[in-house]
């Protein structure tokens, strides 16, 4: 594992207590999460390692570890029902430790703290329903409306549709997190609607032909089995959708999200790049 780090006399640094109300309950849930990738590494294959190396400088090599290795437990129940206010102070206090964490020397418990801000940055997103370039500060998060209009402006914008689509399995998945215990849950009016949403949205996407540079096989069924419940607990839906997602790989049709996550690579880099810089201006203005 040392040599995946910096050999370098850990910096004190002075975390400031915020006094967030629930910055007790998402920090324990990403230490959580972080600690689990971290234990991953010595026994890690060279792809994983690689990914872990990358990350310690690249924001995009970052996400896709925190969401490849965590997949639905970024989905957490308690803190689904923070507030508004209290996500956005959340959100923008982790993005601030998780930039200044990646411009320090990347030794080991440096990286733990850089890690565990992502985590933490992903848990937010993925319970919340918060995408990677929405803007929670600049007001409440609002819910898009499936109508014909939608749908038909959705088909004619994959990108667009990923992310409507992205959005509603983790409100899918939140709403189960929250509910799961509870006896006839599934029939629910509600989860009822964003199943029959999703499925709308879900036929409208384009499928991708394989031979595109760059992308794996193994990636792409990392990619479909990503966060899926173990065998026992899988409905008829997951299994169908699962299935049919296999079949489509076996000739040559990549997900249609999985390209747009590979596509969208370099792009996002740079966005985010931007971003933090963003950030640590009004962090330390």
């Amino acid at each position: 594992m040392s040599d995946l780090f910096a050999a370098v006399e850990e910096v004190e640094v002075d975390e400031k207590k915020r006094g967030i109300p629930g910055a007790t309950i998402l920090k324990s849930a990403a230490t959580v999460l972080a600690t689990q990738i971290m234990g991953k590494i010595p026994q890690g294959d060279d792809e994983f390692l690689a990914l872990v190396k990358e990350s310690q400088s690249s924001t995009q090599a970052m996400d896709d570890l925190v969401k490849q290795e965590c997949g639905e437990a970024l989905v957490n129940a308690d803190v689904a029902t923070f507030g508004e206010e209290e996500v956005a102070k959340l959100l923008k206090s982790n993005q601030s430790n998780r930039s200044r964490r990646k411009n320090m020397p990347m030794t080991q418990p440096n990286y733990m703290e850089y890690l565990t801000a992502a985590c933490a940055e992903w848990i937010i997103r993925e319970s919340c329903g918060i995408t990677k370039n929405a803007n929670p500060f600049g007001g409440g998060r609002t819910a898009m409306v499936i109508n014909d209009e939608t749908i038909a402006k959705l088909a004619e914008d994959q990108d667009a549709l990923g992310k409507a689509i992205r959005n509603l399995q983790s409100k899918k998945s939140t709403y189960k997190s929250k509910n799961q215990d509870r006896a006839g849950w599934e029939q629910d009016a509600e989860y009822v609607e964003i199943l029959e949403q999703l499925e709308k949205l879900k036929a409208l996407r384009q499928t991708v032909p394989a031979g595109r540079k760059g992308v794996s096989i193994k990636k792409a069924l990392q990619f479909i089995f990503d966060g899926v419940d173990a065998t026992e607990n899988l409905h008829q839906q997951d299994c169908i959708e699962i299935i049919d997602a296999c079949r489509n790989l076996s000739k040559g049709v990549y997900p249609a999200e999985f390209m747009d996550m590979i596509e969208a690579k370099a792009a996002a880099e740079a966005a985010e790049i931007e971003v933090e810089a963003e950030t640590e201006e009004s962090v330390y203005a």
